[in-house]
């Protein structure tokens, strides 16, 4: 994967927009990412790794530290990454989570990460195709084009020198965490683990088989009542107890027939003898009815003689109550007719038939007549409001025929605001631009000044360090002037001399008082370096102000500030001009759509007035021919109801004759009177008729009653009639004795009692024993109980122990399949873990994987090892605990092989310097590894965190030609350090800075 080009905005200390493109630095394979601590520098890793994987590159990082606190609150963060894979080359752009202020009123609302990737034709494309806008799939994409996820990316691109020289010098136990972590091999413990808890479980299942098979064998050993009872005894002892089994059924089945019979005969004794006692019993009863038959037989009689009576009463009575009620109809009809002014001679029924076909045929009309008056106000004024609807037709017209001019001339003030209004855009734009002119005219201005300061601070900075080096130059001058005495000071009498040999010392020279030592001139070399460092980072700076200087000066050219701002005026006015447009535009469109509305509004008013003015002509004419007729007829109606009503019992009136002052309703309502009174009439008589009819045949009822019961008169039925008391009494003493007469037949015709008839016939004191049956049955029943609690205690023992049997079998069957099942988990499970014969070491599955892993990095490791320190040392692993371990030998122990001694060193003894280039090959050989576990992925990227100060100038060519070998293949390497000797090696780097305002600035030097 390679890395094209990146771009950010409000991002950590970066308000400003920041471009930097990884291709142009990388054209010599090495670039410098350099600059102060906390200036930015990881911010820039972060942004590669959220626009990737949408997460930071360090583990304690958070989400906050991304959005800009330095950036205006309104614009927006984002991360833009054009990088290249085999799969092709993509754009990425992301914008994190972060919180922006609302459009209307005050606070903030919460802005939601939002994420697009496009795949496009070259690294130069500007649009691309798109692939997703959704963050989820996105993720999963960028891993399937690049090839690694987030952590391996972060293990293979971005390498943490601190964190390999930590596992450098781990213990193993340390090391076999880490290597866990980066080769994701927690799938091989956890495969152990899992084996080694099924290997315990199993081996609990088998216990406890073991165990069920040891109750059921208790449990069957309590039901059969062997204390002796094995496996292999269990069918026997079964079979011996069924047979028991059966043999007490046999015996229990004998005794309770036995019982059965003793009991039958018992009940045959006792009913023998309820019996012989019963029929006495009853023949006592029925000696009393036969002599008290007579009198029954007397009081049957009298109370039929009073039933014939009362069935010739009942009708006298009704003849009785009919013959009056026929005289009050009668007397009732004569009144009424006279009362309501009927001649006797009229037939009422004939007048009441005209009265009420002449209330039938005009009743209809009185409804008519009621709306007459309505209906002529109403034509009246549907006369009128036609002629207001013809004027209103006519108003409308001339109002219709003025509204297209109207809107014409909207529509043209309209295209002309909308043609000022078009300008908008461009004065904008132009605003914008001379707004980034004037920034950059600012940002020149202040740039001459930041060059003549940095420019004062190197010439300030040259002076310290020469006079410095000329102050470190005396001293050592000094020193050697007078290294004759500081040599004399410390010979001593018949020592050698240092310079000549002589033991003998004539003439020793002495130091002078202000003779420096070697501490001052180390001092004065490290001031003088320090002030070397200095110096060329104020270099630096003045290059990195200098180049600034002159892209703002080709930016700005030769713009005249009096002119930009004539410029800005005059962009300005435009805009406010264009806006101005903008609104008068609104505001006439929502004229000329009032305007179409009121016009709309106008024609369906038009439309709505026609229709009603042709409506209430045609209706009117339809309505004044209707009231015509309806007149005409509600008034010959009013001239016949009034001459019926005028004559109703005699001859009618001319129909010529003028009506009277009565309306149609008062005089409809007259007729129905009259008709009242002769329905009245009519009913009365009518009743009357069917009174006399009534009487007529009551009295043949009365005769046809007297003939069939046997009487000769009503008087005489009357006298045979009984009062209710004492007809009550003698059907009760009647129905007495036939319920007691039926009980005594009924009794003595039970098969019972006729065997205890023929009982009697040998003698009345036939011998019947119940106590003797009783006792025989009270034996025979203890016999058969006695013998049902052995069968059932038989059958149970031998039921029980059938299903203790049962349970048996079924744990003898359940243990053999666990312990079969068993053999063959517990069996991986010591080979996973590492317990076995033939593993003598204890190497568990998921360490020896991790061996196997860890020899490569170190092979790899080594590979470029050899080629620094001089050949030096070599890795080499071991599964021997490491020296000072307390830990379980893991396999993975770490030695440093010395080849000038030839000996094996921990690789704590490595000095600084030692152990950053071991770490860092060691590092580069873990990402070799890793790229290799992720299926050969191409990376053509890498970035190389700090650790570069403690090598010596030797060392850091040799580590600087590793890292070129890198580059060799079409690599991307980064450098994160501060080493000043790189900064002067590497001529392409990223320069971060910080700025007054508190964020920092980017300038990339190529």
């Amino acid at each position: 994967m390679y890395l094209h080009r990146l771009e950010l905005r409000a991002i950590g200390p970066y308000p400003e927009l920041v471009s930097i493109d990884f291709a142009a630095l990388a054209a010599s394979g090495v670039f410098l990412l350099e600059g102060p601590t906390g200036s930015g520098k990881s911010t820039i890793i972060d942004a590669v790794v959220f626009a990737l994987y949408g997460g930071l590159a360090g583990e304690g990082s958070t989400h906050d530290r991304l959005h800009s606190q330095h950036a205006d609150p309104g614009v927006e963060p984002f991360v833009e990454l054009v990088f290249e894979t085999g799969a092709g080359v993509y754009r990425v752009r992301r914008t994190p989570q972060y919180d922006r202020p609302k459009q209307r009123g005050a606070g903030t609302v919460r802005q939601q990460a939002s994420a697009q990737l496009f795949r496009l034709a070259n690294p130069g494309d500007a649009v691309g195709e798109p692939v997703s806008s959704r963050i989820p799939e996105i993720g999963l994409e960028v891993a399937r084009v690049v090839g690694l996820d987030r952590a391996q990316f972060l293990q293979t691109v971005v390498l943490p020198q601190g964190e390999f020289a930590r596992f450098l010098r781990a213990p193993g136990e340390d090391r076999r965490k880490l290597l866990q972590s980066l080769f994701g091999t927690q799938v091989y413990d956890r495969t152990a683990d899992e084996l080694a808890a099924r290997r315990r479980e199993v081996q609990a299942e088998v216990e406890s088989a073991d165990a069920r098979v040891r109750d059921a064998l208790n449990r069957f050993a309590q039901a059969a009542g062997d204390t002796e009872a094995d496996e292999v005894s269990v069918p026997a002892t079964l079979d011996a107890l069924r047979g028991r089994a059966e043999e007490t059924a046999a015996r229990r089945t004998e005794a309770m027939a036995a019982a059965e019979r003793a009991r039958k005969h018992e009940h045959d004794v006792a009913a023998r003898l309820e019996a012989r006692t019963r029929r006495a019993a009853l023949l006592e009863r029925r000696r009393a009815l036969d002599d008290g038959a007579a009198r029954v037989e007397a009081a049957r009689d009298r109370l039929a003689v009073a039933d014939r009576a009362a069935r010739v009463t009942t009708p006298a009575d009704g003849l009785d109550a009919a013959r009056v009620r026929a005289d009050e109809h009668h007397r009732r009809a004569l009144d009424l007719r006279t009362r309501l002014g009927v001649p006797t001679d009229v037939d009422v029924v004939a007048r009441d038939a005209d009265l009420t076909a002449c209330a039938a045929a005009v009743r209809h009309l009185v409804a008519v007549e009621a709306t007459l008056d309505d209906r002529r106000r109403a034509r009246t004024a549907a006369a009128a409001r036609a002629a207001l609807l013809v004027d209103r037709v006519a108003e409308l017209d001339r109002a219709l025929e003025a509204r297209p001019a109207g809107r014409a001339a909207l529509v043209e003030e309209a295209r002309t605001a909308a043609t000022a209004a078009g300008d908008a855009e461009a004065a904008r734009a132009e605003v914008e631009r001379l707004r980034r002119v004037r920034a950059d005219l600012d940002a020149r201005d202040a740039a001459v000044g930041a060059v003549r300061r940095a420019e004062q601070t190197v010439a300030d900075r040259r002076v310290r360090a020469e006079e410095l080096l000329r102050a470190e130059q005396a001293l050592r001058a000094r020193r050697i002037a007078g290294l004759a005495g500081e040599l004399g000071a410390a010979l001593l009498p018949g020592d050698p001399c240092p310079v000549c040999g002589a033991h003998e010392h004539p003439d020793v020279a002495v130091p002078q008082d202000d003779h420096p030592d070697a501490a001052a001139v180390d001092v004065a070399a490290d001031a003088t370096r320090s002030a070397d460092g200095a110096l060329a980072e104020a270099a630096t700076v003045l290059a990195v102000e200098r180049a600034e200087l002159e892209r703002l000066r080709a930016a700005v050219g030769d713009t005249d500030a009096d002119a930009l701002a004539s410029q800005a005026a005059a962009a300005a006015a435009r805009v406010d001009a264009a806006r101005a447009a903008a609104v008068r535009v609104a505001e006439v469109e929502q004229r000329r759509l009032v305007h179409d509305d009121e016009t709309r509004a106008l024609e369906r008013e038009h439309h709505t007035v026609q229709a009603e003015h042709a409506v209430l002509v045609a209706t009117s004419a339809a309505e004044g021919e209707q009231l015509d007729h309806d007149t005409a007829a509600v008034t010959d109606a009013r001239l016949r109801a009034a001459s019926l009503a005028a004559s109703p019992w005699g001859s009618a009136h001319d129909d010529d004759r003028a009506p009277d002052d009565r309306s149609l309703a008062q005089t409809v309502r007259q007729l129905d009177d009259l008709a009242a009174r002769a329905v009245e009439v009519t009913a009365a008589e009518a009743q009357a008729a069917t009174a006399a009819q009534t009487v007529v045949e009551r009295t043949g009822e009365v005769a046809h009653a007297l003939a069939e019961q046997g009487f000769d008169a009503v008087d005489a039925a009357r006298a045979a009639l009984l009062p209710p008391e004492r007809a009550t009494a003698l059907q009760a003493e009647v129905a007495a004795a036939e319920r007691e007469r039926a009980v005594v037949d009924a009794g003595l015709a039970e098969p019972a009692v006729v065997a205890a008839a023929d009982d009697l016939d040998p003698g009345p004191d036939a011998p019947l024993d119940l106590d003797a049956a009783r006792a025989a049955h009270v034996a025979a029943a203890g016999l058969a109980d006695e013998a049902v609690r052995a069968a059932v205690s038989a059958s149970d023992r031998a039921e029980a122990a059938a299903g203790c049997a049962a349970e048996v079998a079924r744990a003898v069957r359940a243990r053999d399949d666990t312990s079969a099942r068993s053999r063959a988990i517990v069996r991986l499970a010591d080979v996973a873990n590492g317990v076995t014969a033939v593993n003598p070491s204890g190497i568990t599955l998921g360490t020896y994987v991790l061996m196997r892993r860890f020899e490569d990095v170190v092979a790899a490791a080594n590979d470029r090892l050899r080629g620094m320190l001089g050949g030096r040392f070599t890795l080499e692993t071991s599964d021997e605990r490491e020296a000072g371990s307390r830990a379980r030998r893991t396999g993975l122990a770490l030695a440093v092989h010395d080849h000038t001694t030839d000996t094996r060193r921990a690789p704590g003894s490595l000095s600084g310097g030692e152990t950053f280039t071991v770490s860092l090959c060691l590092a580069l050989g873990l990402a070799d590894v890793v790229q290799a576990e992720a299926g050969g992925v191409s990376l053509g990227t890498l970035f190389v965190d700090e650790g570069f100060g403690t090598l010596d100038p030797e060392t850091l060519d040799d580590v600087i030609g590793q890292l070129a070998r890198l580059t060799a293949g079409g690599r991307q390497v980064g450098i994160v350090s501060h080493v000043e000797e790189l900064k002067q090696r590497i001529p392409e780097r990223i320069a971060v800075r910080r700025t007054a305002a508190g964020g920092s600035r980017v300038t990339t030097t190529v």
